[in-house]
């Protein structure tokens, strides 16, 4: 029977995408594991300092190292944007228009409003989210009495617990019904990538001078080359896309029905009449996500949240700091322009009063010079370090923590399952462990690399996803494996382990077998 312990995630290295062979960008769920099996851990401020001092530690002195690391301050992986844009987009009757404004500059959130106004500029109803636009891969449409709005993405993907659909549709500002792609599409996603948009006229896609280049198929149309640009089309309430298999979707914008025919059935010549939708960009500079505004009165966050627990701020620069307990949490909030804030998510590491965080957020007025002009409200994150008041018992509650994290240290070592994953005892049971958890088409994908040095491709992304779940940063016994073979960083793990991978999945064994028989 295995043992199981559930433990918090230690952190890694993360990036949110990587550039792959002939020029195309895979992200996580290219990969077939998306973020919620793990890529949201968070990431050391400082990376070329944590990989220097890691080099030079012996394993011996790797829990020591590890209890010291978790005190770093941290940051969470993800896109920002330094530019973001408000999208006007217009009904093809040109009588309405909607306006898509984010309130943050995270890829993929939705935070934000969208306003649908009659031509003369009179609000009608708003929808309470930002839609992401980005030409034929996330597209928005409104209906000739605008009261449909219909937005399609090209890939679904989930972020931060939410799945998003290829299509959702919206009545008045209300959801009223979305198609996932496997409602629209025949496409087996264990064994080839599936999206919504027509791609297939595609040969080849490859960079030259900085430039993205694609060749075709031969005996393709024009027709078809051009919808590789452009696979979505309005007209007279009728949203058309033109799909990876080759059929042609047709929604009604006001009774929702749905509709389809084969590409070789339809006439090319109708679509080429196709007005295009009138659209506006506006962009503007972002505010850093990173960082909490001030409270009005001119006291940082950090400070008046200290005050209202009854602590005061972790001292991160004194020398003794590393003896102290550390109350450690993240937080976004979103501020509006009048400075009112809500607490929109928390990270709470040290067990403090959430409620108690909540109210103080709630109950403040905030800075608001950092808020984008062409906004009403933005959202900021930071994390927040505490302790007690009470030096001599910040240091007892250090003691007593580092015993605990000792405890726990010994025990991951030695357990065959951490948080419920499953750690592998050797290579030869990474290779069977990394068939199980990888898709076919991702299996046939590393398989098919040129060579083994190309699996550094994937040391972010998947490698983070290994690091952090196999326990190759926080502990485990294919950590304490590798260590004795002499591989003693997490990034140097990752990366033997997708090296070997490789030549088994080649029938290459002879460099395993050596290391295995270290």
């Amino acid at each position: 029977m295995k043992q199981e312990i559930k433990y918090a995630y230690n952190t890694g290295f993360t990036s949110g995408r990587v550039t792959c062979k002939l020029g195309a960008l895979y992200s996580y769920q290219q990969l077939g594991l998306t973020l919620s099996d793990g890529f949201q851990s968070p990431a050391f401020t400082n990376p070329c300092l944590l990989a220097s001092v890691l080099r030079m530690v012996t394993p011996y002195k790797i829990l020591t190292l590890f209890l010291w690391l978790i005190t770093f301050k941290q940051v969470t992986a993800q896109t920002t944007y330094s530019i973001c844009y408000i999208h006007t987009i217009k009904s093809q009757n040109n009588k309405f228009f909607l306006e898509t404004i984010p309130f943050d500059n995270i890829e993929q959130t939705s935070t934000g409003i969208t306003s649908v106004f009659s031509y003369d500029s009179t609000k009608i109803y708003e929808v309470d989210r930002h839609f992401e636009l980005s030409d034929n891969r996330r597209e928005i449409f409104l209906s000739n009495n605008g009261k449909t709005i219909a937005y399609v993405i090209d890939r679904e993907f989930k972020w931060d617990g939410f799945q998003n659909k290829s299509i959702e549709i919206y009545k008045n500002g209300h959801s009223v019904k979305q198609f996932q792609l496997t409602d629209l599409i025949d496409c087996n996603s264990e064994n080839e990538d599936c999206y919504l948009f027509y791609k297939e006229s595609i040969d080849t896609v490859f960079w030259e001078n900085g430039k993205r280049k694609i060749t075709f198929k031969e005996d393709v149309s024009d027709f078809e080359k051009k919808l590789t640009e452009k696979a979505t089309y309005l007209n007279n309430d009728t949203l058309y896309i033109f799909t990876k298999t080759s059929k042609l979707i047709a929604i009604d914008l006001n009774t929702i029905n749905l509709s389809s025919m084969l590409l070789t059935e339809i006439d090319p010549e109708k679509f080429k009449e196709i007005r295009p939708t009138q659209s506006h960009i506006k962009k503007f500079k972002t505010s850093s996500l990173y960082g909490l505004p001030d409270l009005s009165s001119g006291l940082t966050f950090e400070k008046g949240l200290a005050r209202n627990l009854g602590m005061v701020v972790f001292p991160e620069e004194k020398k003794d700091s590393y003896e102290l307990k550390k109350y450690s949490i993240k937080v976004q909030i979103i501020v509006d322009k009048y400075g009112n804030a809500a607490l929109d998510k928390i990270e709470n590491y040290n067990a403090l009063p959430e409620d108690k965080i909540k109210t103080f957020i709630e109950s403040q007025k905030f800075a608001i010079n950092s808020i984008p002009q062409e906004v009403g409200k933005w959202r900021f994150e930071g994390w927040i370090a505490l302790m007690n008041k009470n030096k001599k018992e910040a240091k007892k509650e250090k003691r007593q923590e580092i015993v605990k994290e000792k405890e726990v240290y010994k025990k991951r070592i030695i357990t065959d399952s951490i948080n419920g994953r499953y750690i592998p005892k050797n290579i030869e049971e990474c290779f069977l462990e990394l068939n199980k958890i990888l898709k076919p088409k991702d299996i046939e994908a590393i398989k098919n690399l040129k060579d083994r040095s190309e699996t550094i491709l994937y040391h972010h992304g998947f490698g983070t996803w290994l690091r952090n779940n196999w326990g190759l940063w926080g502990g485990s016994r294919l950590q304490q494996y590798l260590i004795k073979k002499g591989i003693d960083h997490p990034d140097s793990m990752s990366s033997i382990i997708l090296e070997y991978y490789y030549d088994w999945l080649n029938g290459q064994n002879d460099k395993w077998k050596e290391f295995e028989a270290k």
